[in-house]
């Protein structure tokens, strides 16, 4: 048996004793959890926003962002991945078919298989990360990570690769360019790390008041400047910074809120590049400037998820050490506390604020 926490209706998890299989699945695997991490990708599962998406039923085990250590895996899979029982591993959160058509043409596969959103009724239902055990089908890519990293910088592996994936893949951020991080949350914070990467000029980042201890991470972690949002005039701002020309490339990462993108609108220079990021829970923007993205000849990217290359570019950044990461880690939960994780993460707990969140099973409750 394996304790795995269970969503099992809007804003209900529970723990529950999940039958784990006698053997590794033909060409996958078993894997002993470390750890996952969460996002708000998991706050928007819990409150049902997921299920009315379609992309999801209940009951599930939620749990997207988890490393662990190979259980049991048959020949096989061994053989393809690489890898032997016992190796220390990142889950890639998405496993894409490989056949369809859009994967041969290299694009965002169109019968994906996504992990915390698979149905506890499919196989052994242990298909997310916020359980002692997980299955791993064969088509999953997964990633070999240092022993020497803790689990929480392990942890870090998928929000950092949405930062190279956003900055450096879909923004093409180049040496010298301007970059706007608009939200200082755990994705925004590792855009900024990919835009120092990258060697960004100016990196400004903006974030709320009670984002201030944010902010200071992001100075600390290659920013040269920061906004808080309430006490300045974010676009007036941008244009001091960068003399009046705006900025090459915007990152927008803020969930629920629409006042961002319009502010990535107005301050994108002529011909710049935006990333829209943070998703608004399928609510439609009350007031859309189509008028400033024609006449400024501006580009408009969407991005969900992450991509083998960046997760492999998180990974060796991560291990490098050359970033203070410790910085980013504010909870550290057992198992039995997820559901008090997502309050945590939905700004519902009053007076904390979280930024990275590990959740760890061997962690006594």
């Amino acid at each position: 048996m394996a304790k795995a926490a269970v969503l099992t209706a809007e804003r209900r998890l529970e723990m529950r004793d999940i039958p784990t299989p006698d053997a590794p699945p033909a060409g996958g695997a078993l894997l002993a959890m470390e750890g996952c991490g969460m996002c708000g990708s998991d706050v928007e599962q819990y409150e049902g926003e997921v299920v009315k998406m379609g992309m999801m039923t209940f009951p599930c085990i939620p749990g997207h962002e988890p490393v662990g250590r190979l259980a049991a895996m048959d020949r096989e899979a061994g053989r393809r991945w690489g890898l032997k029982e016992g190796d220390r591993v990142a889950v890639h959160g998405v496993a894409p078919c490989g056949a369809c058509h859009a994967c041969r043409e290299g694009r965002s596969c169109m019968d994906a298989f996504y992990y915390g959103f698979r149905s506890l009724g499919v196989g052994s239902g242990l298909w997310g990360g916020f359980a002692e055990t997980m299955e791993i089908a064969p088509r999953t890519r997964l990633y070999p990570i240092s022993e020497r990293l803790s689990i929480e910088d392990a942890l870090l592996f998928n929000p950092l690769a949405a930062g190279f994936d956003w900055v450096l893949r879909l923004a093409e951020v180049k040496l010298d360019e301007s970059v706007l991080v608009l939200g200082a949350g755990q994705r925004g914070l590792a855009s900024v790390i990919a835009a120092k990467e990258a060697g960004a000029s100016k990196i400004i980042v903006t974030g709320l008041r009670r984002d201030a201890f944010k902010l200071e991470i992001a100075r600390k972690l290659g920013a040269t400047d920061t906004l808080i949002v309430e006490d300045v005039d974010v676009r007036e701002d941008v244009r001091r910074i960068t003399g009046g020309l705006g900025v090459d490339k915007v990152i927008e990462t803020t969930p629920l809120a629409f006042s961002p993108i319009a502010d990535a609108i107005a301050t994108a220079r002529p011909g710049g590049l935006i990333v829209l990021a943070g998703l608004k829970a399928n609510k439609p923007m009350p007031e859309f400037p189509i008028d400033q993205v024609i006449q400024r000849r501006l580009r408009i990217v969407g991005a969900l998820s992450t991509s083998d290359w960046s997760v492999g570019q998180a990974i060796r950044t991560i291990e490098s050490g050359r970033y203070p990461l410790e910085l980013l880690h504010t909870h550290r939960l057992p198992l039995e506390k997820v559901e008090h994780a997502v309050h945590l993460l939905a700004g519902e707990v009053p007076d904390d604020t979280p930024l990275h969140i590990s959740i760890l099973p061997g962690l006594s409750a």
